[in-house]
Formats: C-alpha cells, structure tokens, sequence
C-alpha cells in the first residue's frame, strides 16, 4: 500500500509521543539519518534539509538492476520531509537559520566546523533559539587530533579495533556485514537527544551534543577491553566462537548452520546431556568455560561430528527443552520470512517507483503508531514546509524558487527518490 503525508497522517503522529516536536535534519548517509528516522517513527515533524541537484548522498548509492532507487536511502528516511536550501548561497543559509529558530532540535553530522563555517553553529543558532538541542554525530568528536578526519563505518570499525577481532583466526580480517557502527551511533544519537528534550523541561534551555562515532563502536569492545587490561591478552579473531565463552558459536548440521550458546556450568551439563555425550562433563580439560576456552580446538573436534548427524530442525527442539540457547543462521530471504516477525507485524510495506518492498519497522511497540509514509522526493515539501514552519506566503516561496534559493524535484514516482 503506497503512502503520502496528509492532514489526517499529520494528526495521527501528533497524538504520538515525540508528535508536538521538530526537528531540521542536515544529516546525511546512515548515522544520523537513521536517528531521525526513530523520531519520526515516534510522531516527530523531521524536516529533511539537501542540497540542490543530488541531495543526500545515499540517494546515489544503488546498483544498475534498481533503476536509481537507493536501498540505503529507502530504508533510512521513512515518515520525513524533505526540503532543498542551497546553502552556498548566503540568502540560503540565512533561510536555514530562520527554520532552526523554530525547530526543537537540530541535527548534523557535517565534519566539525562545516555548520561553523556556513553560520549554523550551535553558538549561532542559540542566540536565535536559546532551547533548541543540537545534535553533532562526527566519527571521531568536535575535538581532539583526529577531529576534522572524514569516517564513514569501515573506518570506525577498523579504528575502534572491531576489525581487529572479526574473522576467522588466523585468516585475513573482515567488517561486520552491517554498518554497526553507523546503526549504533543513531541509537545513541537518538537516545541522547531524548534526555536533552526531558532535560530541558526542567531548565528551559537546549543545549549542544557531541556525539563520536569512534566512542560509540569502542563501547561495543568493553568487555574485550577489560579483559586486556585485566590479564593483558589481546583478544583475536576467533570466527564466530567467543573469548570467554565456549561452546558459543555456530555448527554445521546435517542442514541448516546453528549457533549454540552455553552461558553457564549448568548449560554445559546440560549441553552434554542433549548432544548424548555424558562423559564429557566429566572430562577435566572442559569442566569451566575458560578451560573449554583455552581447549576448543579438542572440544570442537569432539561435539563437530555430533552436530552433523542430525538436521538443525532436530536439534532445535533439543536444545530450548534442555534450555540451551540455540538458532538458525538465516539469510536475508529467510529473516523476511521469519515467523517471529511475521507474528508481530514487524515488516512495513512500502511502494516507490511501481516497486514495492518491505523494510523493516520501529522496533519496539507503542499504542497508535500512523502507517509509515515513504521516504520523501528530492525536495518534496519544500513549499509545504515553508509555508508551515515560516508562514511564507506563496509568493514570496514562489520567489525563493525562482531565485534558486529553494528547490523541489516532487515526480510523481521516479527513481532516485
């Protein structure tokens, strides 16, 4: 079912929790955009800023069979609006300010100095609207020696020393699938300006975060960290197994791989049980995890066979009645058709360019969520927006339009949306 903002879906966000806020995005790729989306999903006004021509630079990033549509700019950007400012042009920037006068939060993720530069520094949005909170997301913070390096997630990654402990032990290192650190760094963007807006219903006043992404993905290797600084071994690649956690991984089966979790001494007689392999509970050089740890190599060689003999699909009743953590190592088609997600309505349907696809939706549940509303077009709302945010007349946007000052690029259904 194919979705467009209206009267009705604007009433609908605003009997939302975040339904009375505002928020200017400048933000660009996954980081930050991914933060607004969350907002959004929660019933706040998010007002998409681009620039002229190309816009977000995500809306590029597709391949030749997807006729411009953009994965990563479809699944970042539902339920917002987007307006195009050229803000090179100094009537441009000055229109940007007038909106963050009205916003409630303003957000970035320019290198630091960019906003400073075009005169949309927190400073200088603050002497405008003294409760705004402006939110910054950079890869390594707003100071420092690295501060003014470009980062996207592989960078973070490698720099945060993820990569350092992903892949197979002694094979070349690889990224996590996902751009984690892009996804983490919303959440916590995301988090962080919640308790800014709680914070300011007691104070009155807005303020400035600073938000590093390289902070973020080196909290992802906390316990990694603690155990260096506990015992002085570097953690290393161990494929899918665990440092400190053994057998935690996953197993071939006679079908589908699986992953196994064993958390305690308890789970491990248990696991013994299960797998019909009693005397291993009895064999020293396994009895604690940190022993079947230092030993994987022999336990694996022992429980591997065993896992082969059956189908994941025998052994997943085995495992929960025996409370052993367990699952299947799905790929994308079969995540989309997990019945878990299935059941909870999880999956939004969206349609763009004659192309539907599913995507997936907030992850949490709250009475009264509005039905999504797809990723705007390149400049869709930009009258609309003015209009709402500045009660500009229509001549005097008519007027920034044919100045070049604003733009749109509303049609109806085309690629590179």
């Amino acid at each position: 079912m194919f979705f467009r903002p209206t009267s009705t879906t604007r009433q609908m966000k605003n009997s939302q929790p975040l339904g009375n806020f505002t928020i200017l995005d400048f933000s660009q790729a996954w980081a930050a955009p991914i933060a607004s989306m969350m907002m959004a999903d929660l019933g706040a006004d998010v007002v998409k800023v681009e620039a002229p021509v190309l816009g977000d630079q995500v809306r590029q990033w597709t391949r030749t069979d997807l006729n411009g549509l953009s994965p990563y700019y479809l699944a970042a950007n539902r339920n917002k609006r987007s307006i195009v400012i050229d803000l090179k042009r100094p009537e441009g920037r000055a229109l940007a300010l007038d909106l963050s006068a009205k916003a409630d939060v303003l957000l970035e993720n320019f290198r630091p100095g960019v906003m400073d530069r075009m005169g949309l520094s927190y400073a200088q949005v603050q002497q405008r609207n003294e409760r705004i909170v402006y939110c910054s997301v950079s890869g390594y913070g707003a100071d420092g020696p690295l501060s003014g390096r470009a980062a996207y997630d592989l960078m973070i990654q490698a720099e945060a020393g993820l990569l350092s402990v992903t892949g197979q032990e002694e094979g070349p290192l690889v990224k996590l699938g996902v751009p984690i650190a892009d996804v983490m760094s919303a959440n916590i963007a995301a988090f962080t300006i919640l308790g800014a807006l709680l914070g300011r219903e007691r104070s009155g006043k807005g303020q400035h975060l600073d938000i590093s992404m390289l902070e973020v993905a080196t909290t992802t290797m906390a316990y990694l960290l603690v155990d260096y600084e506990l015992s002085g071994k570097k953690a290393k690649p161990m494929g899918s197994a665990n440092q400190l956690l053994a057998p935690y991984q996953v197993y071939e089966t006679r079908t589908t791989p699986m992953v196994i979790g064993v958390l305690s001494e308890l789970h491990w007689l248990a696991f013994c049980k299960a797998i019909e392999k009693a005397d291993l509970a009895k064999d020293s050089r396994f009895s604690v995890a940190a022993l079947r740890v230092a030993n994987l190599a022999a336990l694996n060689a022992i429980i591997i066979p065993v896992f082969r003999e059956r189908a994941a699909q025998e052994w997943q009743p085995i495992f929960e009645g025996a409370g052993i953590a367990c699952g299947f190592v799905n790929d994308v088609q079969a995540v989309l058709s997990h019945p878990q997600h299935l059941s909870r309505g999880f999956f939004d349907q969206l349609e763009v360019a004659g192309r539907q696809f599913r995507l997936p939706g907030a992850p949490w549940k709250l009475e009264g969520r509005s039905l999504p509303v797809r990723p705007p077009h390149h400049g869709e709302q930009t009258a609309e927006v003015l209009g709402e945010w500045l009660g500009m007349s229509a001549s005097g946007i008519d007027q920034l339009f044919r100045s070049g000052v604003v733009a749109t690029n509303d049609v109806k259904e085309t690629p590179n949306v």
